[in-house]
This record gives structure tokens, C-alpha cells and sequence, in this order.
């Protein structure tokens, strides 16, 4: 007779086997350093009311997005992940999130981002737009470069405007790229013997469950 013992024991073998695979997945993380001159200035009122960097991936999810601001008044911010169709920002938002920017130098950081992408051309940029209580006169970090994801900096003078309703080209500049920071997580394409664990796994675990529930 199949005991409560050993269908434990093939539940704890089928959620590692289950758990091996799920885990395949691999997190790269995409970085530059502050080697060039800063980008200013970004904010309300008459500063600049979108930075950002446009990036190239191929087919993976973005967890974790992080810029440098060195200094500027505190106030609130939101970091915008979009569609870049070479030219612009193109809606609606993949996502977008507001956090508050107490002054001085400070990673901004977004973590749980979990946005899907598939091979193309994006952009994650901060915005003032529709933000009560915005930054002002901030200046952030440049980096000659792109960390790894060819992309470059871009900024939209939009005057307070959601750049995403605007079907205006955002400008370059003379600093190529802002320092960030991204974690873009791939899954991988299971090899034959990983499928054949996860297909045992999975059946030991249907066995194991449909015993249980005939002791």
C-alpha cells in the first residue's frame, strides 16, 4: 500500500525535479558607470520633463530598473517602460511607477517590474508629466556606454505633457547614454534530458496525489 510517508517523499521529489526546471531561467544584469559629463537639467517647470535610455532585447522579462541622479529638488518621479519606434516613445506604457526623490545623490531604483518584452526596441524613461509635486533642476549621471544593450539617451521637452500622447521625436545629446542600471531575466529553451525531468516530475506528482487521496 502506497503510505502518507512515501507520498510525501515523491511530493518533495516531483517539487524539486518541478523546481529545477523552473529555475533554468537565467538573470543577466545590464550595467554602465559614470564616465561622462552629467545631463541637466530634468524636472518641472521649464527643465526638461522626460530623460531616458532606449534599449534593444531579445525575448525575456525586466524585473529590476535603476538610474543615478546626483543631485536636484526633491519631489516626485516616474519611471515609464514603452515601445521606442526609433524615433519616440510609442504607448500605451508597458509600465510605469512614481516614487518619491528626497534630494541629493540617490539611486532610483524600481525593482519588481516583471514587464514581458519580445526582441525590439524600447525605452525606460523618468517623467514629470502628470506628476504632482514634481522633481526640479535635477541632474543625473552619463556614461559613454550603453551597458551592453545598444541603445543610447534621449529626452522629450514636452512641457509638462505626457510624451506617450505627443507624436513628436524625442531629441539625442551630446552625452550618450545616462548611467543605469537593468535586470533582464531570459528563460532557456529546456534541453531534451531537463524536459524528460520535468515530464517525470510532473507524473510522479499526479500519482503521488491521486494515492494520497485513495488512502
Amino acid at each position: 500500500m502506497f503510505s502518507r510517508v512515501s507520498t510525501s517523499k515523491a511530493l518533495i521529489c516531483a517539487a524539486l525535479l518541478v523546481g529545477a526546471f523552473t529555475t533554468s531561467a537565467n538573470a543577466a544584469v545590464y550595467s554602465n558607470t559614470r564616465d561622462y559629463s552629467d545631463i541637466f537639467w530634468f524636472g518641472a517647470d521649464d527643465d526638461t520633463t522626460s530623460y531616458g535610455q532606449v534599449f534593444n532585447t531579445s525575448t525575456g522579462i525586466l524585473t529590476d530598473w535603476s538610474f543615478f541622479i546626483l543631485s536636484g529638488n526633491q519631489g516626485n518621479l516616474s519611471l515609464v517602460i514603452a515601445d521606442w519606434d526609433g524615433t519616440k516613445a510609442v504607448g500605451p506604457a508597458l509600465y510605469s511607477n512614481t516614487i518619491f526623490y528626497a534630494g541629493g545623490y540617490q539611486e532610483l531604483s524600481f525593482s519588481n517590474i516583471n514587464t514581458h518584452l519580445t526582441t525590439g526596441s524600447y525605452i525606460g524613461y523618468l517623467t514629470v508629466a502628470n506628476v504632482t509635486d514634481p522633481v526640479s533642476n535635477g541632474y543625473f549621471a552619463g556614461s559613454t556606454s550603453d551597458g551592453g544593450l545598444s541603445g543610447s539617451f534621449r529626452y522629450s521637452h514636452s512641457y509638462g505633457v505626457d510624451p506617450l500622447t505627443m507624436d513628436s521625436d524625442w531629441s539625442g545629446y551630446w552625452v550618450p547614454n545616462m548611467q543605469f542600471s537593468a535586470t533582464i531575466t531570459a528563460a532557456t529553451v529546456p534541453e531534451p534530458e531537463n524536459l524528460a525531468m520535468l515530464m517525470a516530475g510532473l507524473g510522479l506528482l499526479s500519482i503521488a496525489v491521486r494515492r494520497n487521496k485513495q488512502a
